[in-house]
């Protein structure tokens, strides 16, 4: 008796992804990952109040217009030719801005945050932290809502180590977006008051 002959899975691409994802697809969001096409769960209220909250901070900082761009999900990050990201935030600096299209970002953001859920934790620290590792992200921020931390990863164009800890009373700094210091206190207390 012969036995059945597996499957090979074939890995999907950003092409693929771009002709199973069209703008007119809007309300489903997706991710593809290590060639993968991941329906994206929606985010919870608290999940939304932070990062909203962190991206006014954020914005009330970054100054003039042309030297950070900072774009909110859905907005894809086409990182490599199997992985298609969606961060819940992203940086890019003036001198990259060509990486920015209609459709998404066309390679590696200078830092990108991501808010860990139940769901998405062990995806997040696991795959998607190697993958912007070695695209080039200089920065990767994970925030921890139920530990109200948000740990500060630096990459050097191969991996990315921990660089520090932030808690809900500290000043978030960014070596890869210079000048801006966010305090975190009252945004982690408006967090607080949506859960």
């Amino acid at each position: 008796m012969t036995q059945p002959k597996a499957k090979l899975r074939v890995k999907l691409t950003g092409a693929d992804y771009m002709k199973l994802t069209p703008p007119s697809h809007r309300g489903v969001r997706y991710q593809l990952i290590e060639g993968e096409l991941v329906i994206m769960a929606g985010a919870n209220q608290s999940h939304q109040v932070f990062i909203g909250e962190l991206h006014f901070a954020a914005r009330l900082q970054i100054g003039s217009p042309g030297t950070f761009e900072i774009r909110l999900p859905p907005f894809d990050v086409y990182i490599d030719e199997h992985n298609t990201f969606q961060p819940d935030l992203l940086f890019v600096s003036a001198e990259r801005q060509n990486i920015l299209s209609e459709r998404g970002v066309n390679g590696a953001p200078d830092v990108v945050v991501e808010v860990l859920s139940e769901s998405t934790r062990q995806r997040d620290l696991n795959v998607k932290l190697p993958v912007y590792a070695r695209n080039g992200v200089r920065e990767m921020l994970e925030v921890d809502l139920n530990a109200e931390s948000i740990a500060r990863y630096v990459g050097d164009g191969q991996s990315m180590n921990l660089a520090q800890v932030y808690g809900p009373d500290d000043i978030l700094t960014s070596d890869a977006v210079p000048g801006v210091a966010i305090d975190l206190a009252p945004i982690f207390s408006r967090f607080r008051s949506a859960i």
